[in-house]
């Protein structure tokens, strides 16, 4: 039986390319986690650091599977595998071991992350990921009104919106 031809291979080939950037739409079901997955390994193939590449998903299932998948394909008898498990150990990357060096994440935990970062931030009352933000844009929306009743060098922008 003769493998099923993909339409779009020309395009899945060229996504691959670490030199470019893409955005990849398609339905359900249609590839792309694999796709991206594909793409993970072959950047991991040309990287210093596996830390280098970020793939952002939207849920922390997605991240999870995406993770997965990676590690999967790290495991297998393919040319682009066999670059990453030899550049892996001349350098010393132990991602089996240690998968968090990948940085598959939500986006909610890489923002969080960029935050926690930020020396400007008051980081005393520390930050979390919440699944009820309501009362912190109204607290935010407050707080930025509250500045049209102060001397704050910021008021007359406020007040033009």
């Amino acid at each position: 039986m003769a493998e099923r031809e993909i339409p779009d291979a020309a395009q899945r080939q060229r996504a691959l390319d670490a030199a470019t950037s893409f955005i990849v739409q398609a339905p359900a079901g249609s590839g792309k986690t694999t796709l991206l997955a594909q793409r993970f390994v072959s950047l991991l193939a040309i990287v210093e650091r596996p830390e280098e590449i970020l793939a952002i998903t939207f849920t922390k299932k997605a991240a999870a599977e995406m993770r997965h998948r990676v590690l999967a394909m790290l495991d297998t008898d393919t040319p682009a595998a066999h670059a990453v498990r030899q550049r892996a150990q001349t350098r010393g990357w132990d991602i089996q071991a240690n998968p968090n060096v990948l940085k598959i994440q939500t986006i909610d935990s890489f923002a969080l992350e960029i935050a926690s970062q930020t020396p400007q931030l008051d980081m005393s009352t520390g930050m979390r990921i919440t699944e009820q933000a309501e009362p912190y844009y109204e607290a935010a929306v407050d707080a930025l009104l509250q500045r049209l009743h102060r001397r704050d060098a910021t008021a007359p922008v406020i007040a033009e919106f």
